[in-house]
């Protein structure tokens, strides 16, 4: 069944596949660089830094950030213009991400043989606009509340961190579907979200899906915040893109995942019964072919030592 591929060989099919469209890789490095934030810390660090991202559940735009822990700089920086920038990043990323799911879509599905970022963007607009700005607007509410409380000591603030971040996880368990199947079965949000929640509490594919993609996130981010963070600029200019292309292969890949445990999606690609692709179907015929030549070598060897022998026998009766 497509739904007991290994969450590693999703991943790897993802990113095989994601090759044929690298150009998508400027979405995640567009909204990558609205985090002005995230990149002025790594240039005001000063010491080396080991960090990993814990917790991470798929999402349909992946960038850098999601796979590298940003540390604290211990520099003030003036978080004045950060509602203005997050406003720009909602407008920005609402459509984007429809023409960024639709684009990996068209790419997957095999009747479709042409990208119309344009028309994808402008088709799920609405969706993906109440998807962007709804958690925006939360996280904008939360931190005007905990910047009204600033005369309350952190440890009363504490529980309040605590809910949040259990609710955000609770959250991005049960609806990281959604916005993938706004697309893939051309419906609304609610019907999206109601279709993601049913997959999540029937656990399954669905929760062992997210479980491999915590841990994959968890070992990349390892490796890519080492280098992310520990070499300022220039790890910025490599881990920037890097995160882009990683982040298409890993959207790409939950695409898939989710089109083949949702019965109400189109099936875009097919795995066979033992749960190979056409890129496996392809290395089994080559090594089917190669094992053919072989054969045929060893043939034609076993002839030529039937000749040979015969020569003997002939010289030998002489």
């Amino acid at each position: 069944m497509a739904s007991s591929i290994p969450f590693t060989d999703r991943i790897a099919d993802g990113w095989r596949r994601s090759a044929d469209a690298l150009w998508l890789v400027f979405v995640p490095v567009v909204t990558a660089l609205f985090s002005v934030d995230k990149i002025l810390r790594i240039t005001l660090i000063n010491r080396f830094h080991v960090g990993f991202k814990f917790l991470n559940l798929p999402s349909p735009i992946e960038s850098v950030w999601s796979f590298v822990n940003v540390p604290q700089s211990g520099v003030h920086i003036d978080s004045g213009p950060a509602i203005p920038i997050l406003a720009v990043l909602v407008l920005v990323t609402m459509f984007l991400l429809g023409g960024y799911l639709g684009s990996i879509r068209r790419l997957l599905d095999a009747d479709e043989d042409q990208f119309d970022f344009t028309h994808d963007a402008f088709a799920y607009l609405g969706p993906m606009a109440v998807w962007a700005a709804v958690p925006s607007l939360v996280t904008v509410s939360v931190a005007m509340l905990a910047g009204g409380f600033g005369t309350v000591e952190g440890n009363t603030l504490l529980p309040l961190v605590l809910v949040i971040i259990a609710g955000a996880l609770v959250f991005g368990y049960l609806f990281y579907a959604a916005p993938f199947l706004v697309v893939l079965r051309e419906t609304g949000l609610v019907d999206a979200l109601r279709g993601s929640y049913h997959l999540a509490v029937s656990g399954g594919p669905y929760a062992s899906y997210a479980l491999g993609y915590v841990f994959f996130s968890f070992v990349v981010s390892g490796a890519l915040s080492l280098i992310v963070v520990n070499l300022g600029i220039v790890g910025l200019l490599v881990g920037i893109p890097l995160g882009g292309r990683l982040g298409l292969a890993t959207t790409t890949a939950t695409m898939r995942f989710v089109a083949d445990v949702d019965d109400q999606s189109p099936t875009l690609c097919e795995w066979d019964d033992g749960g190979d692709d056409p890129f496996q179907q392809n290395a089994g015929e080559q090594a089917s072919n190669a094992y053919g030549k072989a054969s045929n070598a060893y043939g034609k060897a076993s002839n030529a030592d039937d000749r040979l022998g015969d020569e003997f026998d002939r010289d030998g009766t002489r």
